[in-house]
């Protein structure tokens, strides 16, 4: 009897193993799926690869100070550096000239808040909408890989990793969150500690801050990184105020929403009923915020277009999804349940439950005031000299990988940023930041250059009349271009989800 109920208790501790396994892969397995990484590689026909010295001649340079362009410019080229730039570059004997036929040249553009989750031909979309230099907010060890190989030639744009973001939840919670969402859940003071001196081992660029850590593990956190000269990034936590962000080692904040929210949490529960007082109480504090800001040296990424969608994603996705190009969004994504855009998953969507008698109407003016504060506070940065980021938190719906770069820019304008402070906040001031030399078109720096069409001083949506792009020296054609945007779409049509059939 002894030896059967043994045998009994073996057979059922290897079907718990074994069942505890298989859910592991299967959870896996959909998170990887959720977050893009079912979606075929895009392998695009590209042609030959440029010379590694090249003369780019007869082109509009913008100024380093980037208020002005200089015509009939000639840009020396040379093993992805610039050597030199100006009117009278002499071509070097055996180097290749390529004529720019007057095009306009800026530097290639940095987006300051991506999230390319699992989704690798999100690299291509990049580079396909002159987007250089991307700066990916929850970074992953295949982020780090990723950026191995692009510097060792991968096409693809040259990434700054902030490791994904410390969070603090109950065990149980924590253990879930940190599986299934890819967080740094943080549970202890030396947790914090050993989790930030791990997270620089390994290569990250910097260490970022959730909505979800607490003041104490935040605090622990500023000081931490503060003592290891490590930058210390994101959001400002929900249990944390606007002194303590003044107080930190903080020197970036991830959206101006995340002043919005700071303000909101100092006003009380913002309803449609209290819209005008909230707004009231926004341009009471806005400018002594932005001062603060400005004396501790705190950057802001912008991501206004994504808050300025809030209002018709909630209220009106269904006619919003036509407008967007979701032929060029991994279908894992667009349908996944963490950050989808899809009705059924979109996350910012009123729920059919919640549409009651005058729903729209009530969500519309909340969500309209809400957009409105972030212009108030966006105007008192500009005002105060505050450093301005653009950032498009992209692939968050619904922000498209690249091509939200140019929509953010158009926002930022609209919002009462002249285009030549837009451009700087898309090119130097990022370069600056993050202490590479990009961002200029000047001897020494990498030549990661984008030619337009059109003046983007005199319109920034000329930002997108993309005629070639350079990266780490490689020239790529509008033909290599359109090529590489036609292989995410027929990446994409190979999974079967209903992301690719909108």
């Amino acid at each position: 009897m002894k030896k059967r109920l043994l045998r009994i208790s073996l057979v059922l501790a290897v079907l718990m193993v074994v069942g505890g396994l298989v859910t592991f892969f299967i959870i896996e397995d959909a998170v990887d799926t959720m977050f893009g990484g079912d979606t075929p590689v895009a392998q695009p026909a590209l042609t030959q690869r440029s010379p590694a010295r090249f003369l780019l001649a007869n082109v509009s340079v913008l100024t380093p100070a980037g208020d002005e362009f200089r015509a009939r410019q000639s840009i020396l080229i040379e093993d992805g550096v610039i050597r030199a730039v100006g009117p009278a570059v002499e071509p070097v004997e055996s180097v290749a000239v390529v004529d720019g036929n007057g095009l306009f040249v800026v530097p290639g553009y940095t987006d300051s808040h991506v999230h390319l989750w699992n989704s690798q031909n999100d690299l291509l979309l990049y580079l396909a909408n002159g987007v250089t230099q991307v700066r990916e907010m929850h970074g992953r060890p295949h982020h780090l890989q990723w950026k191995k190989e692009i510097a060792s030639g991968r096409l693809g744009p040259d990434i700054y990793v902030v490791a994904a973001q410390l969070a603090s939840y109950g065990f149980w919670e924590g253990l879930w969150v940190g599986w299934t969402s890819r967080r740094n859940v943080v549970r202890s003071p030396p947790g914090t500690a050993g989790t930030i001196e791990t997270l620089v081992d390994q290569g990250y660029d910097a260490v970022k801050a959730s909505s979800f850590l607490s003041r104490e593990k935040y605090i622990q956190a500023s000081q931490v990184t503060r003592d290891m000269s490590v930058p210390f990034v994101g959001h400002l936590p929900q249990s944390a105020n606007l002194s303590d962000l003044w107080a930190s080692n903080q020197t970036e904040v991830a959206h101006v929403e995340e002043l919005v929210k700071a303000l909101a949490r100092e006003f009380g529960r913002v309803r449609s009923t209290n819209a005008d007082e909230f707004l009231a109480h926004v341009r009471t504090r806005r400018d002594d915020v932005a001062e603060q800001i400005v004396a501790n040296g705190i950057q802001v990424t912008s991501t206004l277009a994504l808050s300025e969608s809030f209002g018709r994603q909630a209220t009106d996705l269904e006619s919003l999804l036509p407008e967007v190009a979701l032929g060029y969004v991994n279908p894992g994504v667009a349908a996944g349940q963490a950050m989808g855009w899809l009705p059924d998953v979109n996350p910012y969507r009123v729920p059919d439950s919640f549409r009651t008698e005058g729903w729209r109407d009530r969500n519309g003016t909340y969500w309209a005031a809400y957009a409105q504060a972030h212009r108030l506070m966006l105007k008192a940065l500009l005002d105060a000299g505050a450093s301005i980021l653009v950032g498009t938190d992209a692939n968050v719906p619904v922000m498209v990988p690249g091509l939200s770069m140019h929509q953010e820019m158009q926002a930022l304008v609209a919002a009462g940023m002249p285009p030549a402070q837009v451009l700087a906040s898309a090119t130097s001031r990022p370069g600056r930041w993050m202490k590479w030399n990009v961002g200029r078109i000047e001897e020494g720096y990498r030549a990661n250059l984008v030619l337009l069409r059109e003046n983007p001083l005199e319109d920034i949506g000329a930002t997108a009349s993309i005629e070639t792009v350079i990266i780490n020296g490689r020239l790529l054609s509008r033909a290599d271009l359109d090529a590489m945007l036609r292989g995410v779409e027929d990446a994409n049509r190979e999974v079967s989800s209903p992301a690719s059939t909108q």
